[in-house]
């Protein structure tokens, strides 16, 4: 069971996540008016800044556990998305089997 305390340390690294990537958005917005207004005609460099910076944004998410707090409304990351999932193949399974056998059924 989760403390105060807990909850507390959870809910700052939230928010130390949550001004990275603030800064992540303003530094590549930075970057990408630069790239614009000065080397329009060149390759696209600012995208290094962006993959380098988001796969290390993404990785200290997983890091922290914070996946679930960040996709939340994200079905397939809550933990009754895979039994309710599972339950839905199952009616359609078996809806499909009775409207066959139903169709097996007529023809004979």
């Amino acid at each position: 069971m989760l403390t105060e305390e807990d909850v507390r340390k959870k809910v700052k690294a939230l928010k130390r996540f949550y001004m990275d990537m603030v800064n992540f958005l303003i530094v590549n917005f930075v970057l990408i008016t630069i790239w614009w207004t000065f080397d329009k005609t060149g390759t696209f460099w600012p995208k290094y800044v962006i993959v380098v910076w988001g796969i290390a944004l993404i990785l200290k998410a997983s890091r922290m556990g914070l996946m679930p707090l960040l996709f939340h409304r994200t079905s397939f990351f809550n933990e009754s998305w895979e039994e309710r999932k599972v339950n839905e193949m199952m009616r359609r399974h078996s809806i499909h089997r009775k409207s066959s056998s139903n169709s097996d059924e007529k023809k004979k």
